[in-house]
């Protein structure tokens, strides 16, 4: 038996401390908030760049019987976005697929509060995405015309406690997720106008804020779906950030029965040549070893002034074993997943 992953403490009710220290750490449950303006320093030109560098997002995947759906709203600091594409699991065809960019503070709003009270959204011609924390439930909708119709709620009510990450980033830079999943979903969903079935479907939430350097890039993988025996699971890796110490696996958790199990760090192997081949999470004890099958793919490249974001999306399946509560090892197959490789220029 590998070693059992470490306890995580409970989450602090903001990111921040009362003189604007980070709470560094891994955590179970939800941050209350991360409120990024008490960093702002004096001055007009100072304060400016300060709002340039803060990002916030809403990313949402649903993990449906017969497709996978992924969904973003983000602020990032002077350019926003919102996005919403869909695949069949089985085929790989993307069935819709659309972008759209905005300004940050006339297209989007992204709060503070990543659960209780959390509210988001992006709106442009033709584009409308919202997410809301209504009491125990999530609720997401998208409207893009004929081509896309979704409302649905996300019941937080039996799924495991969130998991929660404050760590710093270069340029006295910090930043803070909370990763809530998987969830129970209900409601509709309609492509092109047919109804998509999402009985028996789980979502996974992932918020994130920062106070980001002038360059950054990641590597990102989350998967929802369930174990032989029934039971739900979802799984968020990161490749690319640094962790809250030196040698942890900063994002990288399980999420399973009450709440977050932390998993060792992941490098996330991955051909930039190809959207086709297979690619494989590792970590370098070996007590995780996963497989992702790329079935569909998504791109984009988007750009204000200085500002750059290039982002490819591969949806497909994950398979293999990592470590579940006590450290034994768990064998998962065939979860829906969504893998992001993004580089920015903020």
């Amino acid at each position: 038996m590998i070693s059992a992953p470490p306890h995580l403490p409970r989450a602090p009710a903001d990111a921040l401390g009362p003189t604007g220290e980070p709470r560094l750490g891994r955590y179970a449950g939800p941050l209350g908030r991360v409120a990024l303006s008490r960093l702002a320093p004096e001055g007009m030109m100072a304060s400016l760049r300060h709002a340039a560098r803060v990002k916030r997002w809403q990313r949402v995947l649903l993990a449906l019987p017969g497709h996978l759906l992924f969904l973003e709203i983000l602020d990032g600091g002077t350019l926003a976005g919102g996005s919403a594409w869909i695949a069949e699991r089985a085929s790989g065809e993307v069935l819709f697929d659309r972008d759209a960019t905005g300004l940050a503070g006339v297209n989007v709003r992204v709060g503070e509060q990543p659960g209780a009270g959390a509210r988001a959204s992006f709106t442009a011609p033709g584009v409308a995405l919202g997410l809301e924390r209504r009491a125990d439930r999530y609720r997401l909708t998208a409207d893009l015309g004929d081509s896309l119709q979704l409302d649905v709620m996300l019941d937080t009510h039996d799924a495991p406690e969130p998991f929660a990450l404050v760590a710093g980033l270069p340029e006295e830079g910090v930043r803070a997720v909370q990763v809530t999943g998987p969830l129970a979903l209900a409601g509709r969903l309609q492509v092109r106008g047919r109804p998509v079935a999402l009985e028996g479907g789980l979502a996974v939430i992932e918020y994130g804020a920062g106070l980001f350097p002038r360059e950054v890039g990641w590597r990102k993988a989350t998967a929802a779906g369930r174990l032989a025996d029934g039971r739900p699971i979802a799984i968020h890796l990161v490749d690319g950030l640094p962790g809250a110490g030196n040698d942890d696996g900063a994002d990288d958790v399980l999420l399973i029965g009450v709440g977050p199990v932390a998993l060792p760090p992941v490098v996330i192997e991955l051909d930039p040549g190809t959207t086709v081949a297979p690619c494989r999470f590792l970590s370098p004890d070996g007590s995780v070893d996963l497989a992702f099958q790329p079935a569909a793919a998504h791109r984009d490249s988007r750009g204000l002034m200085m500002v750059t974001l290039s982002t490819t999306q591969l949806a497909g399946e994950l398979s293999g074993t990592l470590p579940g509560p006590g450290g034994r090892p768990l064998r998962v197959s065939g979860l829906a997943c969504l893998l992001e490789d993004r580089t920015a220029r903020w």
